[in-house]
C-alpha cells in the first residue's frame, strides 16, 4: 500500500473546487478514443465558475436522479455515494456542495494560508480490498493525521492499474475552526500504511518504514535515492530521457565499483563522468552532476545519482574537492596516449526520447531530428496564425432595425393618439419594450459572440491538439509523439489489446498511418493505429507491435497484410509472436508474399526463419556426413542481451 501527497501550489491558493471535481468527475476522454477532425480535444476550462457549474450539471443533468445514489450513512456523519459510477464517501451534506461548505469553513480561519489537504491510498494489483476496507483506512489516515473530524470527500478510482483513493480534507476544524498540524506528514502517513498492511494483511510496500522479520514496524534504510520529481516529470509528460536517468544509467553502476577500490582518488571518479560527458562540480555546500555538452541544462544533484556522492563523504575517503580540470587532462582524442586523460566519449542528448533507449542509434537520432521539425512546424503555424475577427456590421444593422421599429411605433401613436396623457403613457410603454428588445439582442449578441470564439476554426491550437490533428493526416513524426505522450501512461488508459496473436518489431518503431483497400484507418489518442473491416478493427500497429484480430478471417487474409505493414519497420527486430497455429501458417506465408515484393520479409528469429524457407541448411552427402558436435553455447549467447544494451551517441 502506498500513500502519496501531490506537490500543491507554492502560493497558498489550492482550491478545494478544483481538488473535489478532479476526485468525483471521471468524464474526460480516454487516450483510446480515436481522434477526429470535428472533435478536437481541447481542454475544459479550468476557472472555477465552470467547474462548479461541470459538477453541479453532473447532478441535474437531464433531471437523472440516478447519477448520484447513497448507498450507506452511518450515525457519525459519513455517506457513501456512488456518484455517476465513482465510489465516494464524505461526512459533508452533498458531493456537489462539498467545496462550498471547506470554503466556508477555511474562511473563519484568516492565518492558514493553505487549508487543502491532499493524498491518495494506492494498492498494488496483487492486493483486492474491498469497499469498506479502503474507507475504513481514509478514515483511519485521517485520525492519525489529528484531522477525524474534519471535513473530507474520499473518492476510488478503478480507471487504471492499481485502485486508488484520493481524499481530498479541509484542514480547518468545523467547530473550533483550528488549523490541523501538518508538519511530518509523509511521515506520519507512512507509518499509517505499515499499520494497515498489518491490519489486513496487505503486500508490503517501500517506503520510510517496512515490516521486519518479527513483524515490527521499524525506519527504513534507502541505499538509493529516488529521482527527481522534475525528472519523473519530464520523462512521464516529454517523452525525454532527464539528465537523471542519462546518469544513473551510465555512471551508477561505475560508481559503486570504483567505491570499493580502497585506492579510489578524485581522478576515477571524474573518468567515470567525463567519459558519459557528465562533469562533477562543486554547488553551494554539495556536489551537482552538470552536461558538458548542454551547460545551460539544469544540473542534477549528485547524491541522486549516487547516494554516497556527497561532498563530506568523498571529502573525508579523497580530502579536499578537485576540480575536473585539475584531477586530470581533458579531451575528446580516444587515441590519446596520456594515461592522465579523461577522455570525452559519450554526450547526453535531451532531444532523445526516453521509450527508445534501445533502438539503434541511427533511428533515434532520426526521431530526435522529426520530433524537432515537428516543433518547428507548430511554431510556424504559431506564427502565421492570425485571430479571425467577427464582423460587427451586422450587429450594428440589427441594433439600427430594433430601433427603427420601436422609432415607427412612437411616430404612429403620436399620431393616432390625440390623448396627451395617454399619448405619454404608451410613449413610456414603448420605451420599456424597447429596453427589454435591446437587452435581450445584447445577450443574443453575446451569446453569438461566445459560439465564435468557442468554435474549434477560431481558435489557435495548443501544441497538443494541433499534433492530434497532424495525426489524423497519417504523420509519422505526430504518430510517434503521441505514442511517446502515452508511453508511460496507465495500461488501462491505453487502446487495448486485439489478442495476442501479432509482430513484434522493434522498441519505438514507429511507421505512418497507411490506407489499406478495403480497410479504414483511424488513429487513437495514445497513437495507436487501426485498421477496420466491416466495422470490426482487424488490425492495430502500435509501433513496437502489429496486433492480429482473427488470422483465420477469409483464409488468413490479415496475415499479409500485417505483413505488409511490418515491411516498412526497421527492421532491427521482426518476430512473428503469439500461438503456435498462428505462428506456422505465418511462416508459411513468408514465401508467397516475398515474390509480391522488393525485399524479403526481415525476420530475425532463427527457428522462424528456416520455417520460412530463408536459412535452409546446404546438402551434405551421407558418406561425409559426420556427427554433428555441440557447439559451445554459441547460439544461446546470440539471443542473450548484453548487460547495458543502450546506444549512446558521440
Amino acid at each position: 500500500m502506498i500513500i502519496r501527497i501531490p506537490e500543491k501550489r507554492r502560493d497558498g491558493r489550492s482550491s478545494f473546487l478544483q481538488l473535489v471535481a478532479y476526485t468525483v468527475v471521471r468524464d474526460e476522454d480516454k487516450p483510446d478514443t480515436p481522434l477526429e477532425p470535428e472533435h478536437p480535444g481541447w481542454r475544459r476550462p479550468r476557472s472555477k465558475g465552470e467547474i462548479f457549474n461541470h459538477l453541479v450539471d453532473y447532478i441535474s443533468r437531464h433531471g437523472d436522479s440516478s447519477l448520484q445514489e447513497i448507498l450507506h450513512t452511518d450515525p457519525a456523519g459519513h455517506t457513501q455515494v456512488m456518484f455517476d459510477g465513482v465510489m465516494c464517501e464524505t461526512n459533508c451534506f452533498n458531493i456537489a456542495t462539498a467545496s462550498v461548505e471547506m470554503n466556508a469553513v477555511a474562511l473563519q480561519n484568516t492565518r492558514c494560508k493553505d487549508p487543502v489537504m491532499h493524498y491518495f491510498l494506492s494498492w498494488p494489483e496483487t492486493d483486492t480490498p474491498t469497499t469498506q476496507q479502503i474507507f475504513e483506512s481514509v478514515r483511519y489516515t485521517l485520525a492519525a493525521l489529528g484531522m477525524e473530524e474534519h471535513q473530507y470527500v474520499a473518492a476510488i478510482h478503478t480507471d487504471t492499474n492499481n485502485i486508488h483513493c484520493h481524499v481530498a480534507a479541509n484542514r480547518i476544524h468545523p467547530v473550533t475552526y483550528k488549523t490541523a498540524d501538518d508538519s511530518f506528514t509523509k511521515i506520519r502517513l507512512q507509518h499509517t500504511a505499515r499499520e494497515l498492511e498489518l491490519k489486513y494483511q496487505w503486500t508490503y510496500t517501500n517506503g520510510f518504514y517496512v515490516v521486519d522479520e518479527q513483524g515490527d514496524i521499524v525506519r527504513a534504510r534507502r541505499d538509493v535515492n529516488p529521482a527527481p520529481q522534475g525528472a519523473k516529470g519530464l520523462e512521464y509528460y516529454a517523452d525525454v530521457e532527464s539528465l537523471h536517468s542519462y546518469a544513473v544509467v551510465e555512471c551508477a553502476q561505475q560508481i559503486d565499483e570504483a567505491m570499493a577500490n580502497p585506492a579510489m582518488s578524485w581522478r576515477d571518479v571524474h573518468k567515470i563522468f567525463v567519459t558519459a560527458g557528465l562533469e562533477l562540480k562543486d554547488k553551494g555546500k554539495g556536489l551537482a552532476v552538470y552536461a558538458i555538452d548542454n551547460p545551460e541544462l539544469p544540473p542534477v544533484k549528485a547524491s541522486s545519482v549516487h547516494p554516497d556522492l556527497t561532498l563530506r563523504c568523498l571529502e573525508k575517503d579523497l580530502g579536499p574537492f578537485l576540480p575536473m580540470r585539475d584531477a586530470g587532462n581533458y579531451t575528446k582524442d580516444e587515441c590519446t596516449p596520456d594515461p592522465h586523460a579523461l577522455v570525452h566519449m559519450y554526450c547526453y542528448m535531451p532531444t532523445m526520447h526516453a521509450r527508445d533507449l534501445t533502438a539503434r542509434l541511427e533511428r533515434r537520432l532520426s526521431r530526435a531530428e522529426a520530433r524537432e521539425d515537428l516543433k518547428a512546424r507548430y511554431a510556424a503555424y504559431q506564427s502565421a496564425w492570425v485571430k479571425p475577427k467577427q464582423d460587427g456590421t451586422p450587429a450594428k444593422q440589427r441594433y439600427q432595425n430594433l430601433s427603427k421599429q420601436f422609432a415607427w411605433q412612437k411616430a404612429r401613436a403620436r399620431i393616432t393618439m390625440t390623448d396627451p396623457l395617454m399619448r405619454k403613457l404608451t410613449y413610456h410603454i414603448i420605451e420599456v419594450e424597447r429596453m427589454k428588445a435591446m437587452a435581450a439582442l445584447r445577450l443574443t449578441l453575446k451569446a453569438e459572440r461566445d459560439t465564435f470564439r468557442a468554435d474549434p476554426a477560431n481558435r489557435r491550437m495548443p501544441y497538443r491538439v494541433w499534433v492530434e490533428q497532424q495525426a489524423l493526416q497519417h504523420d509519422q513524426a505526430a504518430i510517434a509523439q503521441l505514442r511517446g505522450w502515452s508511453y508511460r501512461m496507465k495500461r488501462k488508459d491505453r487502446t487495448a489489446a486485439l489478442s495476442e496473436n501479432g509482430i513484434r518489431c522493434a522498441t519505438a518503431d514507429d511507421t505512418p498511418a497507411f490506407v489499406l483497400d478495403g480497410y479504414r484507418t483511424s488513429v487513437m489518442k495514445d497513437g495507436t493505429v487501426q485498421y477496420a473491416k466491416d466495422g470490426v478493427v482487424q488490425l492495430q500497429d502500435k509501433g513496437s507491435r502489429i496486433e492480429v484480430r482473427d488470422y483465420r478471417l477469409n483464409d488468413g487474409e490479415t496475415i499479409p497484410v500485417a505483413m505488409a505493414l511490418a515491411e516498412h519497420k526497421s527492421g532491427e527486430h521482426l518476430v512473428f509472436d503469439g500461438e503456435q497455429a498462428f505462428v506456422r501458417e505465418a511462416c508459411g506465408m513468408v514465401t508467397w508474399f516475398n515474390e509480391g515484393g522488393d525485399k524479403p520479409l526481415p525476420l530475425t528469429d532463427h527457428q522462424q526463419r528456416r520455417m520460412a524457407g530463408y536459412d535452409q541448411p546446404a546438402p551434405v552427402p551421407d558418406a561425409v556426413a559426420a556427427p554433428r558436435q555441440p557447439e559451445p553455447d554459441a547460439e544461446r549467447k546470440q539471443d542473450l542481451k548484453p548487460g547495458n544494451n543502450t546506444f549512446r551517441p558521440r
